[in-house]
């Protein structure tokens, strides 16, 4: 083979042989316009660097934006749900049950409420009509009188409607605070601790709360009738709100008759709330005494009625509970 016939590739050379990557490199870069197409590349290196890295800052803060964003929407709907008047599925079940005709009443009322207000409407247009003297209106009189009746009968039914969302709204407040009250935790006198909402169907709990010395009376009122108190299964767990610790703890012995709140600050945050509502001042002491089902059965201020209870309340070994009757109603103040 001739020499102007030979090939030579960046792989080998004529002989087939394949090229050493050190003499590729050497004759690739022996070319002037390779050469000069990699010192170009050299120089523009840095500033490419700089623009990747400005490129991957944006991106992550276009990232980042609509995720701020977005945590920012869900703080603000977090703190809006926070603010309302929210109830869990037990506590609207509990209300359908006391009132299960409540719902009933409601969508009479509205439907009537409606169809007064569509007749009001068409009062009025017979009114109008009798009025301009238009041919076959009935009477100006008649249009008059048909319009007072409609619009009597609309706020009518708007104040049944009303009555009866200010009854529901009342009592979803009552059983939402039995349920704060029943999540408070307290310890036995064997050293177990549980929830309030734990000793349903096991005993009926009164809570006493105020100062010291109120608590200490309350509980001399209780030991006169101690034995009366254990039989109908009555817990007594005092909550001093003067922050003390005067009250002594229960022994051994009063495991059926005598408990310690935990947490006294959300005991106290309860009581608060409830004196609050009752317009009642920081110093005057209350009880609230509780069914076996955790409904509040009896609760008022002044000196605790431990005697009406010792002898009103049936025993627990008989019939009593759940139903309006059996658990005693002493001294109901709610």
């Amino acid at each position: 083979m001739t020499s102007h016939d030979s090939y030579t590739s960046p792989m080998g050379r004529a002989s087939g042989h394949p090229a050493s990557p050190s003499r590729v490199a050497m004759r690739s870069t022996s070319s002037p316009r390779v050469a000069r197409a990699l010192a170009s590349r050299a120089r523009d290196a840095p500033s490419s660097r700089v623009s990747s890295r400005a490129a991957r800052r944006a991106r992550r803060t276009r990232d980042v934006a609509p995720m701020t964003m977005m945590t920012k929407r869900t703080e603000e709907t977090t703190t809006t749900t926070r603010t309302r008047a929210t109830y869990s599925n037990e506590t609207k079940l509990r209300s359908e049950a006391e009132a299960p005709f409540r719902i009933a009443r409601q969508f009479l009322f509205g439907a009537c409420g409606t169809s007064a207000t569509i007749g009001s409407g068409i009062a009025v247009i017979q009114a109008a009509t009798g009025a301009a003297g238009a041919p076959n209106a009935p009477p100006l009189a008649t249009s008059l009188g048909n319009l007072g009746v409609d619009l009597a009968c609309v706020g009518f039914f708007v104040w049944l409607y009303s009555r009866e969302e200010a009854a529901r709204a009342r009592q979803m407040a009552r059983i939402g605070r039995e349920e704060r009250l029943g999540r408070l935790r307290c310890e036995l006198a064997n050293g177990r601790g549980t929830r309030l909402e734990d000793l349903r169907g096991f005993a009926r709990c009164v809570v006493v709360a105020g100062d010291d010395a109120y608590v200490r009376t309350a509980l001399e009122d209780a030991e006169r009738v101690r034995e009366g108190l254990i039989e109908r299964g009555v817990l007594i767990i005092p909550v001093s709100t003067s922050g003390s610790s005067a009250v002594e703890p229960p022994r051994a012995e009063d495991l059926k008759f005598r408990a310690t709140a935990v947490r006294a600050g959300d005991w106290s945050d309860w009581v608060k709330e409830q004196k609050e509502m009752a317009n009642l001042g920081d110093d005057v002491g209350v009880y609230v005494g509780l069914r076996m089902d955790g409904r509040v059965r009896s609760s008022g201020k002044g000196r605790v009625p431990f005697e009406r209870f010792s002898v009103e309340l049936p025993p627990t070994d008989s019939w009593g509970g759940a139903l309006d009757g059996f658990d005693g109603r002493v001294g109901v103040d709610t």
